[in-house]
């Protein structure tokens, strides 16, 4: 009986990324479905490498365990595409009792195919043949294709739907992500021997664990200000809940050509810079009650609902005048100079999220130093 070393090392890998992965995943599961679907998805791919390698152990006369293991395996597959969809429903759906509407068409196709997974094999066990029947593959392959393009398809529709450039991002990430499983599903039904299935799943599937826990980090580690992530759950709250007695503003810093600067004095310097900024906005802003994000290389939003104009205009030329005797930021490398933008969200022009930031571009308070 010959033992395919490199299956077991790409089994016994991807279990112990699973692992990790479904370590790292646990304290959310208990309180989001999304990430409770996310979690059956690693036990049932856990599940399926396991099963993948214990077959390779197994003598080849011994037919009815090896069709047994054959059939758990198309099942855990199955359970693995319809994890991996819910997964995503519940992270797209902003009503999730749309589900039960569409319960039996989600779910439906998966347990048809697994009780005729499991009829043939029973009906089958005893033969001298652990060959599976083609049919079952190919409804297998059909299905899995199913559920992560239409995984896919909802992320690209939510992504459409999104206001916010950040969110909007996400979603067109994970939604190109999942074009692999596609295009290796397509490629592993003409090599069959070939094993990049289990591969490019647990790569992806690793890929968006980490890509969503970066989605719940809030703080920027360089600043220690709100980052992108944060702003971007700011702007959807405050925008829902505005006080209608007051005005929503966004004044936008940008330190005068970072870039540059950071090229012609080091990378340190840069991240020395941010620091500064950071400490500067934070005795500037501390009094106001407002909200402070470093989400850019270096701009700094600062969200205030004031009742008028010129509340701004206030606060923008306290910080031009107090810039002009700060140490903090004289000192050092350069000395750091910036420019002040400024929009309004609920006007014509900034009825969304993205045209809020968009519009600060035009609305100049103090203009960027030249060079």
């Amino acid at each position: 009986m010959a033992i395919d070393a490199l299956r077991i090392e790409i089994d016994i890998i991807s279990i112990i990324v699973y692992l990790f992965i479904w370590c790292g995943n646990r304290e959310r599961a208990v309180l989001e479905k999304s990430a409770r679907a996310f979690q059956c998805l690693v036990e049932c791919s856990v599940l399926f490498s396991v099963l993948n390698s214990i077959e390779l152990f197994i003598p080849t006369s011994s037919f009815p365990i090896i069709r047994l293991i054959n059939s758990l395996k198309v099942i855990a597959c199955i359970c693995m595409g319809c994890c991996w969809f819910l997964s995503v429903f519940y992270t797209t759906s902003a009503n999730t009792y749309v589900l039960r509407k569409w319960l039996i068409p989600i779910i439906g196709p998966s347990i048809i195919v697994s009780c005729i997974t499991l009829i043939e094999t029973l009906i089958h066990l005893t033969e001298e043949a652990a060959v599976m029947n083609p049919t079952v593959w190919i409804l297998l392959n059909m299905l899995s294709i199913l559920y992560i393009a239409a995984a896919s398809g909802l992320c690209l529709k939510k992504a459409r739907k999104c206001t916010s450039r950040f969110h909007r991002r996400c979603f067109y990430i994970i939604a190109a992500v999942m074009l692999f499983p596609l295009l290796t599903l397509i490629l592993q039904a003409k090599f069959y021997e070939l094993p990049i299935t289990s591969t490019v799943f647990v790569l992806v599937t690793l890929f968006i664990h980490m890509y969503r826990t970066r989605q719940y980090i809030t703080v920027d580690l360089t600043t220690g200000l709100n980052n992108a992530n944060k702003l971007s759950s700011y702007l959807d709250t405050i925008t829902q809940s505005q006080d209608p007695a007051k005005r929503l503003f966004l004044v936008k810093i940008e330190i005068d050509n970072f870039k540059a600067m950071q090229k012609k004095h080091g990378k340190d310097a840069g991240v020395v810079a941010l620091q500064k900024m950071a400490t500067f906005l934070r005795e500037q802003s501390v009094q106001r009650g407002t909200f402070i994000a470093h989400y850019s290389k270096a701009k700094f939003a600062v969200i205030a609902e004031c009742s008028d104009f010129a509340e701004i205009e206030f606060f923008a030329n306290k910080l031009i005048t107090a810039s002009t005797t700060s140490q903090e930021l004289s000192q050092g490398a350069w000395p750091i100079t910036f420019s002040i933008h400024w929009s309004e969200y609920g006007t014509p022009d900034t009825r969304t999220i993205d045209t809020f930031l968009d519009k600060a571009e035009s609305n100049c308070i103090k203009p960027a130093a030249p060079l």
